[in-house]
């Protein structure tokens, strides 16, 4: 990269809180830190099934537990509703016991310009999945049939909400905040993007492949928004606009979820390679080139401001309460 674009990215993502990165704290009670990032993940989920549950009972209707799901695909509104409810307990949630276990400054999500490095996170995932798209178009793997209002795009803004902050928190917020305290960097990188890619293995219409490549493409990315900033707002930004572009803008499906159209309903041909098939379009060949390539250059800036840590020389094994 050269030094003009080091310095635009200086200036459009400054490190608000890097020493504290550092602190003692940020380990304090790992055990409880972790805690609390699972049950962000959890109570996030659980949230979206109360809305719908609410949501049932103020309309009137009876819905058997195990229609919930299928419920709120049909409801888009009641799933966007939810949504954004999860987002909101998991990071408050999340900030007020973090703030408790750990008896100081929740660094990842402390300091000023939060909405500032959320919007610049928004912009780039939408930029690089429009890259994705383009580039598939362009080489005859993606054709848009029909434009118009469909309720995949509330359904695509609802994934990316609810996946997008209670992943970023568990993932980035404490795997690999704590991780790299141990391991260094380069280690806590490397794991926590394993993690990311195999805990999508489990949905519907995931593929071996496909997980690989959510590996490599956003958990090297994620990551990188993380250790750029310090903080997590980048990574929430990227991580919910990754989502609803992928759907609900460009009509693919999210991460094998089963999800299909958007504002646009496309038709994908050509080798699953290139068009990433059940998996959508982060089972590409080419998603793996361009956001892996974003990821490596958020990483280079970081090394250049001096984030990147090696382990911790002579560090005592930590234990938990």
């Amino acid at each position: 990269m050269s030094s003009g674009a080091f310095a635009a990215l200086d200036r459009m993502l400054p490190v608000v809180l890097p020493q504290s990165r550092n602190a003692p704290a940020t380990t304090r009670r790992w055990g409880w830190q972790l805690l609390v990032g699972v049950l962000a993940l959890i109570v996030s989920r659980v949230m979206i099934l109360v809305t719908a549950i609410i949501a049932a009972v103020l309309s009137g209707r009876r819905i058997e537990a195990g229609r919930l799901l299928e419920y709120l695909f049909s409801n888009s509104a009641v799933f966007f509703i939810g949504s954004g409810v999860s987002a909101l307990v998991a990071v408050v949630g999340y900030w007020a016991l973090m703030r408790w276990i750990r008896g100081a400054t929740v660094t990842e999500l402390a300091g000023p310009g939060k909405l500032h490095e959320f919007l610049v996170g928004m912009v780039m995932g939408t930029l690089l999945m429009s890259a994705v798209v383009a580039v598939l178009a362009l080489i005859g793997c993606y054709r848009v049939t029909a434009v118009g209002w469909d309720a995949g795009i509330l359904i695509g803004a609802s994934s990316g909400l609810a996946a997008g902050f209670a992943e970023e928190i568990i993932f980035r917020g404490v795997a690999l905040r704590l991780l790299e305290q141990w391991l260094g960097t380069g280690w806590a990188l490397a794991l926590t993007a394993v993690f990311f890619g195999a805990a999508h293995i489990t949905n519907p219409e995931a593929s071996a492949f496909g997980a690989v490549a959510i590996m490599l493409e956003a958990g090297i990315l994620l990551g990188a928004c993380y250790l750029v900033t310090c903080r997590l707002w980048l990574a929430f930004g990227t991580h919910v606009a990754w989502n609803f572009v992928q759907g609900g803008i460009f009509g693919s499906d999210v991460s094998g979820t089963g999800m299909g159209r958007g504002l646009f309903e496309a038709r994908f041909t050509g080798p699953e390679l290139l068009t990433g098939g059940d998996m959508g379009i982060e089972g590409s060949l080419v998603a793996v080139l361009v956001c892996t390539a974003a990821g490596v250059a958020l990483l280079l800036v970081a090394r250049r401001r001096g984030l990147l840590r090696r382990p911790r020389a002579g560090a005592k094994t930590r234990k938990a309460p």
